[in-house]
């Protein structure tokens, strides 16, 4: 609604259980509106038999 302040973080997580479960770091931090702190996603990579990328999602 007009006039309330826009403060907010953004998750990379389907929903608070996967948060809490990965334990993401806060993707975007909004104050007023207003991007003030950004993270760039982690990519994880397992070399056993081939590289392969690793998300931690089920």
């Amino acid at each position: 609604a007009a006039g309330n302040s826009a403060n907010l973080i953004i998750l990379p997580a389907e929903n608070g259980f996967d948060a809490l479960r990965r334990q993401v770091p806060v993707r975007y931090s909004v104050r007023g509106g207003k991007v003030i702190a950004s993270t760039q996603p982690a990519q994880t990579t397992v070399y056993l038999e081939q590289p392969e990328a690793i998300d931690y999602k089920r």
